[in-house]
């Protein structure tokens, strides 16, 4: 018998399994749980997920274009309902790490964003961009923050590219949303909710990481991430 999970409990414990093991890693280290390193690990991790969504959305994106348009008739009006239906998905557990059981997540998104189910929209291109361009330097400044393997200030220049981008990317997304009316037609509470809690993240955390990032240039130590006080510097 194949032996299946819901999508969200999956992403649930992806997410809290892999920021759990940073969190242990770092107090096995440095004998401390630091704010800064917990809310950089959890979001980097969340980044990473979406990164290999993304990737997804650049090989399944026909697959992704084809379940949008033949569930758009059914979902018309209800905008939030795909993402519900979504969420209640089973994937079997060895199959996890195939894009063809994530194309929901975009197919979902479809409702808001149109754009997402033609590859040559500014989102689309975008996100795939983001997927393969952070994946390394986001798993690099996970871990450099604990295993300290790089010069802090190296960490802290590979941190100001990469959260640069991440907040450039957002602005500039948000812009385009806005400016070309694809909100028009849905209720506000639905667009904070799934437009803007799942993008203002990424200008949030960029924003922390920035900082974080021109402290280590400047003092090229890690000890902001090695302190019990979050307000230290």
């Amino acid at each position: 018998m194949q032996i299946s999970a819901p999508v969200w409990v999956i992403i649930l414990t992806i997410l809290a399994g892999l920021t759990g093991l940073h969190i242990l890693l770092h107090y096995a280290i440095h004998g401390v749980a630091n704010l800064h390193q917990i809310a950089m690990a959890a979001f980097l991790v969340l980044n990473l997920l979406i990164n290999f969504w993304e990737i997804g959305l650049y090989f399944t994106g026909d697959e992704i274009r084809k379940e949008y348009l033949d569930n758009k008739h059914r979902f018309e009006g209800k905008p939030m309902a795909p993402a519900a239906e979504f969420f209640k998905r089973r994937i079997p557990l060895n199959q996890i790490f195939t894009f063809r059981h994530w194309t929901g997540v975009w197919a979902s998104y479809c409702y808001f964003d149109s754009g997402y189910s033609r590859r040559g929209s500014f989102g689309y291109n975008i996100d795939v961009g983001n997927g393969f361009s952070t994946v390394l330097p986001a798993t690099v400044f996970a871990l450099g923050m604990t295993l300290e393997w790089l010069p802090a200030k190296v960490l802290g220049i590979i941190g100001v590219a990469m959260f640069w981008q991440m907040f450039y990317g957002t602005v500039v997304y948000f812009f385009q949303f806005f400016h070309a009316g694809r909100h028009q037609g849905h209720k506000v509470l639905d667009l904070c909710l799934f437009v803007g809690a799942s993008n203002g993240m990424w200008f949030v955390f960029p924003i922390w990481g920035l900082w974080l990032s021109v402290w280590l240039i400047f003092h090229d130590s890690y000890r902001i991430f090695n302190t019990a006080s979050p307000f230290w510097w």
